[in-house]
Order: structure tokens, then C-alpha cells, then sequence
């Protein structure tokens, strides 16, 4: 079966809501706007075996988190070749699926011969008024008719999970340039020259540190922020919203998005963005390192958004100055802080943790060029970092304030 032929016409159908789309569920209503079951009166039994079949397949990859008894190999296989699930992102890995949430189906859509949408809706189960039945996203995701039995004696569910991105990626235009893929949406262009200097970025870092990171990148670039996060799966999602979310985003006036998806996936609304480039490389092949060292590392080769590391390095120094209160000793001290950089137009808000991290690195490579670094890459948490520079924690301040 050609999946790539099948992800094209499930998304560009699913976008234009066109009369097939309808043909199904007889409604023409948005999906996630009435329960999914108001339309199984109309269904055919084979369409009404097959909602319910892909319902099981999510209701079941959701409850897998909350079981013992079931192994991160048998959850692969509920994914079309076992590819990675990028909605887990969403909050810290897999908490997104946690006991204190419910993922609620709001609707179930055929989009394509053996193809199906599920726009699912999560919200707080935490106690209290100011938390339960909270609704934090809504998020769809596609399943696939791909799998077959030879047993036709056994009931079997040939549905699989499919992230809406890999769907997403297919009806776009696609610019080949060094290792990276550029998938543009409408409205949005690359220019070929700075296109190339990207892609030598990416191939110097690796060749720098020997990562040996051959993957091409699919680089997907739309035009805004909203856009970006829709295929990124979020119809909604409360923490990017500026009216409801408590998390502050890249930039105080909500103009960016940069996000590794996986090994190999970036999706920004900048065609330049080093920083998270950089980040999905060492991610990629250096997953095991401390996340403050990835970030820093990120960080000190690509800058943030628009702004160049040496000018975050000088905005750190004047916040450190006004912040003396602030306790390095302890990772947990500080890992939720953030501070404000004034950018070109807009004010970048930037984790402190990610700042310490690229101090960190910069001084690795002044010191000991990438071998150096590379021992910081190793390092799994906040003490082994400080004992790569014979650093004690409770003079991790004082060290601090003299690499600037």
C-alpha cells in the first residue's frame, strides 16, 4: 500500500471538508464540535465496525500508559511502523496520557478509503475547582487501515496510528537542499542561499563532534505560529494560547515556533533556525544527555531565534547581577526560571537552564575544544556537569559567575 499516496489525499481532503469528507458522518459540521457517535445512525455496519475499531486501537494506546503489563514495544506496534508518537511532546513526554488526565474522543472521521481522523480533546482530572475538567487541548491524529492477519478466524484490528504531521508533510512543497527536505506551506518561501547555508551548518556541527548524523531532515516551515502548532497535530492547545496560557512562550508577542518532532523532523516558522536544528541533532545523537546540556548546546552554536549567543551571554550577565539570590547549587533551584532578551521587535523569553547550559559548553570549548564538550554530553544530570570542571555544588555560583 502506498502510504504517502494515502496520507496526501486523507490531509487534502480532510482540509477542504470537501462532499466526500461528508459522505460518511452526513454532517458538515467542524470536527470536535458534536461527540462522534451522534452520526453512527447513518453509518453503514462496515463503517460503524471500523469507527469502532479505531477507537479501541487509541482507547487502548492511551490506557497502555496507566498498565503495567504492557511494554513500550507492544505501544510501537499500535503505530504505523512503529514510528515514534509526537503528541507525547506535549507535556514532557508521556505525561499527556497520565491517570490525571481524560482524552476524550470528540469525533471519529473518514477522510479516505481505509483512512480515519480522531479529534481528541484533554482535560484535568486533578482535584479542586481550579483544576478538574480543565480542558488543556484538543489534538487529532489518523489511523490507517495498513495491517492484515492471515487469520481469518481471529478477530483482529487492522487499524494503525499515524501522527498527523507525517500526513501533514506529503501536500507540501518540497525543496532538496544538502541534508535537509524543506516542506513550505503555501505563503511561504526559502531562499536557495540561505537554504545552503543551513544545511552547512547542520553538516559542519556533526562533522565537528564525529555525531555521524546522516538523516535527512525533513524542515517544515509555515508562516505562523497557529499554523505550525495545527500540524504539529493542536487544534488547540491552552498553553500556547495568550489568553489562557501559564507557560511563556519563545517570544512575548507569540511570532515563533521551533520544535524538534522526533529523529529527524523540525517544524518552525523561521527557515533559519539554527538553534532548534542544532537541538535536534544532538538529540538525535546524544538522546541520553542531560537536557540542560542539549539546550546549551543548541543554544551556544545557534543562538535563539534572531538573537546571537553572545547577546544572550550579555543579557544573562545583567540578569545574574540583579539576581545574586538566585542558589546554583541545586538544579531544582532554578530549573523553572526564565528571563527576558530584548530582541529585534519583540522580547525573547529564554530559560535560564538552557543560558547556564550554553556557559557551560562555551567554556568546554574554550578549555578543550569538542572532545571536551563531548565529555559534557555524557554527563546524565546537574552534578556530573559540575565534576567535569572539578566543580563542588556549593561553589557552583561562585564558578558560574566567572565565565563571563
Amino acid at each position: 500500500m502506498n502510504l504517502k499516496a494515502t496520507f496526501c489525499a486523507a490531509l487534502m481532503i480532510a482540509l477542504s471538508f470537501s462532499g466526500s469528507a461528508q459522505k460518511v458522518t452526513r454532517s458538515r459540521q467542524v470536527p470536535g464540535l458534536r461527540t462522534y457517535d451522534t452520526d453512527l445512525a447513518v453509518m453503514s455496519r462496515e463503517e460503524k465496525d471500523s469507527v469502532r475499531m479505531v477507537t479501541e486501537l487509541w482507547k487502548n494506546y492511551v490506557d497502555s500508559y496507566s498498565s503495567a503489563s504492557v511494554s513500550e514495544q507492544e505501544r510501537r506496534s499500535m503505530w504505523v511502523d512503529g514510528t515514534q508518537d509526537y503528541l507525547a511532546e506535549f507535556d514532557d513526554g508521556v505525561l499527556l496520557y497520565s491517570s490525571f488526565r481524560e482524552n476524550k474522543i470528540l469525533d471519529v472521521r473518514k477522510i479516505a478509503p481505509g483512512t480515519y481522523q480522531l479529534s481528541v480533546m484533554t482535560s484535568s482530572k486533578l482535584p479542586g475547582e481550579d483544576f478538574y475538567g480543565w480542558n488543556e487541548c484538543v489534538y487529532r491524529v489518523c489511523a490507517l487501515a495498513v495491517a492484515r492477519s492471515d487469520d481469518k478466524e481471529r478477530r483482529y484490528n487492522p487499524f494503525r496510528l499515524c501522527n498527523w504531521l507525517d500526513a501533514v508533510i506529503p501536500t507540501l512543497q518540497k525543496t532538496e537542499v544538502g541534508i535537509l527536505d524543506y516542506f513550505c506551506a503555501p505563503g511561504c518561501k526559502v531562499p536557495l542561499s540561505d537554504a545552503v547555508e543551513v544545511a552547512g551548518f547542520v553538516d559542519a556541527l556533526s562533522n565537528e563532534y564525529g555525531f555521524g548524523f546522516d538523516s535527512r531532515i525533513r524542515y517544515v516551515v509555515a508562516p505562523t505560529v497557529d499554523q505550525c502548532e495545527q500540524f504539529s497535530g493542536f487544534l488547540f492547545n491552552a498553553y500556547s494560547n495568550p489568553m489562557m496560557g501559564s507557560a511563556v512562550p519563545k517570544a512575548a508577542d507569540f511570532t515563533f515556533y521551533g520544535r524538534p518532532f522526533g529523529t529527524s523532523t523540525l517544524v518552525s516558522d523561521f527557515y533559519d533556525d539554527l538553534h532548534d536544528l542544532a537541538l535536534l541533532v544532538v538529540r538525535s545523537c546524544r538522546p541520553e544527555a542531560f537536557p540542560m546540556i542539549q539546550e546549551g548546546f543548541a543554544t551556544f552554536h545557534g543562538g535563539y531565534m534572531s538573537n546571537s549567543y553572545e547577546s544572550l551571554k550579555e543579557s544573562l550577565r545583567l540578569f545574574m547581577e540583579s539576581h545574586e539570590e538566585i542558589d546554583f547549587s541545586d538544579e531544582d533551584l532554578f530549573y523553572d526560571l526564565t528571563m527576558p532578551v530584548k530582541g529585534v521587535g519583540s522580547t525573547v523569553v529564554v530559560p535560564l537552564e538552557g543560558l547556564l547550559g550554553a556557559l557551560f559548553v562555551e567554556h568546554a570549548w574554550k578549555n578543550g575544544g569538542a572532545s571536551l564538550v563531548k565529555e559534557l554530553l555524557a554527563c546524565h544530570d546537574y552534578p556530573e556537569v559540575l565534576k567535569v570542571f572539578r566543580v563542588n555544588p556549593e561553589d557552583a555560583g561562585s564558578f558560574i559567575k566567572i565565565l563571563f
